[in-house]
């Protein structure tokens, strides 16, 4: 994945720095053609591995002196962009190129650490000022481009990904049983944990400082959540939100670029669709999975009203047990392998675009209120809240199956810690209610760590933006009344504003048409599709179980083709030797979803991941065994 990587370690020479920035850079290169660009300065040594479409030009970059040394990955918007550079050449600097680590090499002589504060892009930097041997990490507000980071023992290590960092021999690759109930019960670790002890995630909106062997991290923005008091109309919210969402596409546009976009069958893709001005035959749609899912019928249909030159990249039950190593090592075992499709198709779009549009980010959750539910918003105290919020979203390994599925020892130890950490997370945001507090967890935390993989599968083979990651839009959408963005209304209010024929599309959440999904009807729509599952798991699949909303159709592919491949994993001697899972459960959770009585998916995405990890990560097995 492209990304940077380096070290700050005073206690070692510029040899043995050579070395550790030579392994962390093979393992991040994950391509022949990847382009890497190092420097060794000792006691700093780093580097950046790039696919050369963003930011081309060589780094490190510097300013005219030669004392500030910048690796940056990823972009500032070109708003910005021109905007910095016309400030930063009428106070006297001289910038040679077009580069924005160059550009911010210069504004860290004007602002110091305070020179990433209001910066609009994705992206991650490495500053190092030789003046004063001092090194800042910093990552965009949203952690869209994430840095990982090793700080203890008088060194600094860091890198985009983990495996980078623990090519150190002398950091011990320990399980953090913390970050792994967190990423059971969330999907993710929370905060700045991962799978490993002492390696840790930069959150988004923060940076560290390295000087005097000491590290310093801090938040230098956090959202904050504050409705408008009185409400404007909220057709005043439409139009502002709409006129946002136009200007930062149009920033995303401006270098004549092929621009690909995921194109599924919700809402959040077909925004920016039906936001895309004219481009001449450059704009290409992509629709991932079976024939028959509705991501695809009703991606096509969006597709054919946009314009866009159009394809289909079919998923074939067979085409995750030789991409899910590779998913668990790309993302750092941080993803789970029922979500990493991306890998398996991101190789045929190259011939296409280099630059390819996520349809998603903090403003579609904040837009569509999913981090919400009428229970949150009643809530009186932020510990109501929080308890509202585990309950809707701690579930991806229930508290419950926990105590089945772990051994003894593991449950004991780690029961309760990770609704305990996000009730102390909450504490420390700003908002005017205990909901506001809840999104704005969800804004620089929540976000980043659940969404965020998809694009580092990407960065493989593809460079990727974020026009929902727009400083502008998420602080217009979140004066919105929380009451009018629950159950995704001013999300479909604002397609229909803005383009009532993509509104006409049928979408996947309830298979109507967009512009006909009312809270009741969807109430109504979303309680059919449950109790034809439920009739489907007691007639044990006699009565089919709706494939047709599936992009993956993991429920019946596991019972069937992937079923040798799941059994083989989690059931096999060295998985269960490790300790950690309950074996007599495990085995019954695996003869429920065979026999079609449970749907076990996600739980099963969860366990075979982290079992990967284990081999990958701990057992050091290659990647393509």
């Amino acid at each position: 994945m492209a990304g940077i990587f380096g070290i700050h370690d005073a206690g070692i020479g510029a040899e043995q720095l050579t070395s550790l920035l030579a392994r962390m850079q093979q393992v991040m290169t994950h391509e022949s053609w990847h382009q890497a660009q190092t420097a060794v300065l000792a006691p700093i040594a780093a580097g950046r591995v790039t696919l050369g479409i963003l930011n081309p030009e060589p780094q490190p970059a510097c300013n005219e002196g030669e004392t500030i040394w910048v690796w940056l990955e990823g972009e500032l918007s070109d708003f910005q962009r021109r905007d910095l550079n016309r400030q930063l050449v009428s106070t006297g600097h001289q910038l040679k190129s077009t580069s924005d680590a160059e550009l911010l090499a210069h504004l860290y002589e004007e602002r110091g650490e305070d020179c990433v504060r209001d910066l609009d892009g994705t992206f991650s930097v490495a500053i190092y000022d030789r003046h004063l041997d001092k090194l800042l990490l910093a990552v965009d507000r949203y952690a869209t481009r994430p840095v990982y980071f090793y700080a203890r023992d008088n060194r600094l290590l860091f890198a985009s990904e983990v495996k980078a960092i623990v090519q150190d021999r002398r950091i011990l690759r320990q399980l953090d049983e913390q970050g792994l109930i967190e990423f059971f019960s969330f999907r993710h670790p929370l905060g700045d944990r991962t799978l490993f002890q002492d390696v840790h995630f930069l959150p988004a909106g923060h940076l560290i400082t390295f000087a005097e062997n000491r590290a310093k991290l801090r938040c230098y923005w956090e959202p904050i959540v504050h409705e408008d008091r009185p409400p404007r109309s909220q057709q005043d919210y439409l139009d502002e939100a709409a006129a946002a969402l136009q200007r930062a596409m149009e920033g995303q546009l401006c270098d004549g670029r092929s621009i690909g976009l995921f194109l599924s069958g919700g809402l959040d893709s077909r925004q920016l669709a039906g936001s895309m001005p004219h481009l001449d035959g450059r704009f290409h749609t992509f629709s991932r999975g079976p024939q028959e899912s509705w991501d695809v019928k009703f991606g096509a249909m969006v597709a054919e009203r946009v314009g866009s030159q159009h394809h289909v990249l079919e998923l074939k039950a067979d085409f995750l047990p030789p991409i899910a190593r590779r998913g668990v090592w790309v993302t750092d075992g941080l993803m789970t392998v029922v979500d990493v499709y991306v890998l398996s198709v991101i190789g045929l779009m190259r011939p296409y675009v280099d630059v390819v549009l996520f349809g998603m980010g903090p403003v579609t959750r904040a837009l569509s209120g999913i981090s919400l539910s009428k229970k949150m918003l009643q809530a009186q105290t932020l510990d109501e809240a929080a308890h509202a919020f585990f309950a809707q979203e701690g579930t991806y390994l229930p508290q419950s199956m926990q105590a089945q599925v772990l051994s003894q020892h593991v449950y004991e130890r780690t029961r309760g810690m990770a609704f305990e950490t996000l009730r102390q997370m909450l504490k420390t945001y700003q908002a005017d209610t205990p909901a506001g507090c809840v999104e704005a967890f969800c804004l620089q935390c929540r976000q980043p760590r659940s969404s965020g993989y998809g694009p580092v599968l990407a960065r493989t083979q593809l460079e990727t933006r974020s026009p929902y990651g727009d400083n502008d839009l998420l602080e217009r959408v979140s004066r919105i009344p929380a009451h009018w963005r629950l159950k995704r209304q001013m999300q479909l209010a604002l397609l229909k504003h803005t383009r009532p024929d993509l509104a006409r599309v049928p979408w996947e959440y309830t298979g109507l048409p967009a512009d006909q999904s009312t809270p009741a009807r969807i109430f109504l729509q979303r309680g059919r599709y449950y109790v034809r599952g439920k009739a489907s798991q007691w007639t044990r699949g006699l009565i089919p179980p709706g494939t047709e909303r599936e992009r993956a159709n993991y429920p019946v592919w596991f019972r069937t083709i992937l079923r040798p491949w799941l059994e083989g994993l989690l059931l096999d001697r060295r998985t269960l030797d490790r300790g950690y899972f309950n074996a007599t459960y495990l085995r019954q959770m695996i003869a429920d979803h065979m026999s079609g009585r449970r749907n076990y998916v996600t739980q099963f995405g969860l366990l075979l991941t982290f079992e990967l990890w284990n081999r990958l990560f701990v057992d050091g097995e290659p990647v393509e065994a």
